[in-house]
């Protein structure tokens, strides 16, 4: 039933009172509002996973259906202030449950890394948009092949044959950073305790970070060949798609994450509270689901 899974939503935020309250700084003197942190988390999470994707639609659908189980919901404005502060929260949440569901597989033996842009505006809209400077900039899409302003996702993921990998560090940076320079930054501040072999596409191509990665922390990356000048092996091309078919699941987790939380999705976002709440909010109700079957 949902009021079940909405109760284990509820007590699993709670679960973590004390890592809310670390990461929150309030901006007034009320530090027992009647509308609990705990309620907001869990108000916005919900409404998230039952498939309301703005926050107005998650708003309106728990004041429209779920208003006896959040009797003290404040205004819409109020909601979205509380939502910005909230962001630290989230993003605890979200590394919470992703190290919980990442724990339950020991014998990790692939990894793969990759980026997915996060878009506030896109093609001649672009280049005037100034909003959240803070974390956004311009950068080029190859992927979709247009220029967008906005940040971009970074995440390595464990490998799972035939399912959804579950996703291992996250990190937000500006749309322009190189996938390689965050990747270096992820890999020096959490390094994967594993080893193993991380599988990336040629953005990730460094041989002396290799060697250093492969003699430190014992992670081999795997990635298709750059070809040479001149190169007309076949066989490097085969090698090449069987690395990218290899890869191709952290691909699938990124799709499986914007059509169920329209994570890239940020045209809606008016500032870097609010652009930092959407992404890890998105994170933190994927995470949950990951992490209980929902």
């Amino acid at each position: 039933m949902k009021q079940t899974k909405l109760i284990k939503l509820y007590c699993t935020v709670c679960d973590n009172h004390s890592t809310i309250e670390e990461k929150m700084q309030r901006l007034s003197n009320n530090r027992f509002p009647k509308f609990t942190d705990e309620e907001c988390i869990t108000a916005f999470l919900w409404g998230k996973l039952e498939g309301r994707l703005t926050r107005r639609d998650v708003y309106t659908f728990i004041r429209d259906y779920w208003h006896d189980w959040f009797p003290k919901l404040p205004s819409y404005q109020a909601f979205c202030r509380r939502l910005n502060n909230l962001a630290p929260a989230f993003q605890a949440l979200a590394e919470i449950w992703s190290r919980k569901r990442c724990a339950q597989f020991e014998d990790v033996v692939q990894y793969i890394i990759d980026s997915c842009p996060i878009i506030l505006a896109k093609q001649a809209r672009a280049g005037s948009a100034k909003v959240a400077r803070e974390l956004c900039d311009k950068s080029y899409n190859s992927s979709r092949k247009e220029y967008y302003y906005g940040a971009k996702l970074h995440a390595i993921v464990i490998r799972r044959p035939g399912k959804l990998p579950v996703a291992e560090t996250l990190m937000l940076s500006h749309a322009s950073v190189f996938d390689l320079t965050a990747a270096k930054e992820i890999l020096c501040t959490a390094p994967l305790s594993h080893g193993g072999i991380l599988l990336a596409d040629k953005a990730y191509i460094d041989s002396t970070w290799e060697t250093i990665l492969h003699h430190e922390n014992n992670l081999k990356i795997v990635t298709p060949r750059k070809k040479a000048k001149g190169d007309t092996l076949v066989s490097g091309d085969t090698y090449s798609t069987s690395v990218s078919m290899l890869r191709q699941p952290i691909e699938s987790f990124f799709n499986w994450m914007e059509v169920r939380f329209h994570i890239q999705r940020a045209n809606h976002v008016r500032s870097a509270a609010g652009l930092l709440s959407h992404v890890f909010a998105s994170l933190a109700a994927a995470m949950f689901f990951l992490l209980f079957n929902y």
